[in-house]
């Protein structure tokens, strides 16, 4: 179809099935956290298990991509256009007409697949698919919102809970890296399929031996969509101020695409004055790099959603300590674990002491030790690898082990 652009990418010689389908709304060269996380669930299982993927991307990459797709890559990637369910069908159907009998794994994000969180035409397709002898299992990043006025959530969740509904009576089974998914779902699951809790990966790398907090520059890092980051900051820039002092700070950096130049010059540049350090978009090694020579990231988020931010992962994969700081709506501050600090944690220390960069190490250390992807990708292989036909005998950490 005229809708759907297939790209091909370098496929090693000799490998052979199974192969895995894995549709994302985003991916590369686009920077999206939940494309990363496919990619990274993708090369985890091709190494450990020897299962390649076969990428179908929902939406046409964006004017302003930062990503590349590594010369040497093992899978396959094809560009649907945003189609809606003829391109997908489209795409389905080809692997449909090849044994074995394909296997697709849904990364759901209701707005992701549709700019109001209602992909009406999405469930249709996967129960196609599924009739036809497809097996679908959902790794569900979104659920889907709740009623709140007078926000648009007002009258579109109901909808939204609907196609959740649907796509999850679909799934062969299913899975979510946010425990308070887990018990929404389970009042959904008519069907009682089997919901599995994961981690999700950072969209940023993951060094293998990030260095001790004591040796890092002393820099603070702001990292996410725009959105998201002038929200943390039209918040809580005076708090952001204060820690910064009581740290010993030496740059705050922020790190992404800048979509209100004005704005920030006026709300953020001009009060932080050269503690500011305007990073614009980065590729994952630049922003990597940074990361692992910060002592903290900050965001403002809610503390029993951290399992689905991609951010969050992002420090803990590079055992930076999290600062998290109450949302808009929230009228005290979270209550923090071990590895979540807030900023009334680290003011009611005295600056710049021991102390203080101790509780900040033992929070970095707890918060990389709660991060493994290979765990999550060993987890998720325990439901792949029989849906694929193989045996469910994987090496590495069971289900049981996932966070």
């Amino acid at each position: 179809m005229d809708s759907v652009e297939r790209t091909s990418v370098t496929d090693p010689a000799g490998l052979s099935p199974p192969r895995l389908i894995q549709l994302v709304a985003r991916f590369r060269p686009d920077a999206d956290g939940v494309g990363e996380t496919a990619l990274r669930v993708a090369d985890v299982l091709r190494k450990d298990y020897g299962i390649a993927s076969d990428f179908l991307v929902y939406n046409p990459p964006r004017a302003d991509c930062v990503l590349e797709i590594p010369g040497e890559f093992p899978h396959t990637v094809e560009n649907l256009g945003g189609g809606a369910a003829a391109a997908l069908n489209a795409a389905l159907d080809r692997f449909l007409a090849s044994p074995p009998s394909p296997v697709l794994l849904l990364h759901y994000s209701s707005y992701g697949f549709s700019g109001h969180g209602t992909p009406l035409w999405l469930p249709g397709a996967l129960e196609r698919f599924t009739a036809r002898g497809g097996r679908l299992i959902t790794l569900f990043h979104e659920l889907y919102a709740l009623p709140r006025f007078p926000s648009r959530t007002f009258f579109t969740s109901w909808l939204q809970r609907r196609i959740f509904r649907r796509t999850l009576a679909a799934s062969q089974a299913a899975f979510t890296s946010n425990e308070d998914f887990v018990a929404v779902a389970g009042r959904d699951n008519g069907r009682n399929r089997p919901i599995g809790l994961i981690g999700i990966c950072s969209s940023a790398g993951e060094p293998e031996q990030p260095p001790p907090l004591r040796g890092r520059t002393r820099r603070i890092a702001v990292f996410g969509r725009f959105a998201t980051r002038r929200r943390l900051y039209a918040l809580h820039l005076g708090q952001l101020q204060r820690l910064a002092e009581h740290l010993g700070v030496e740059e705050i950096a922020d790190m992404g695409a800048v979509e209100d130049e004005a704005w920030m010059r006026e709300n953020v540049a001009r009060p932080l004055g050269p503690l500011l350090r305007a990073y614009g978009a980065l590729s994952v090694p630049e922003a990597s790099r940074i990361f692992e020579d910060s002592i903290a990231g900050t965001l403002a988020y809610s503390s029993h959603l951290l399992g689905k931010s991609s951010v969050a992962a992002a420090y803990q994969a590079h055992a930076a300590a999290i600062v998290l700081f109450p949302e808009e709506w929230q009228t005290r501050p979270q209550q923090t674990g071990g590895w979540i600090l807030s900023a009334e944690d680290l003011l009611a220390l005295p600056a710049r002491s021991d102390a203080l960069f101790d509780r900040l190490q033992k929070a970095a250390s707890e918060a990389h030790t709660h991060y493994n992807t290979s765990r999550s990708a060993r987890c998720m292989a325990q439901t792949l690898l029989p849906a694929l036909g193989l045996p469910a005998n994987a090496p590495g950490r069971t289900a049981g082990e996932a966070r």
